[in-house]
């Protein structure tokens, strides 16, 4: 999927992947705000194709693993 590959390798996605019962998927972000996370899932096809619903929820992370570099 290049719209996945692309923003992986811009380290803006951390994972992916569908829930169990495949219902829905989840992508988690690397973002400073809720607003730049809206921005980069308008270009994902599904939502370009009003494919599916969009959830957002913001959290900010207090503590990272040591692999995971915030660039």
């Amino acid at each position: 999927n290049i719209f996945l590959d692309n923003f992986f390798a811009k380290n803006k996605f951390l994972a992916s992947g569908l829930l169990e019962d495949k219902s829905g998927g989840i992508i988690l972000v690397m973002s400073d705000s809720i607003e730049e996370a809206q921005s980069i899932m308008q270009k994902d096809p599904f939502y370009i194709h009003d494919l599916v619903d969009f959830e957002y929820t913001f959290f900010a992370a207090t503590k990272l693993s040591s692999s995971l570099s915030q660039k």
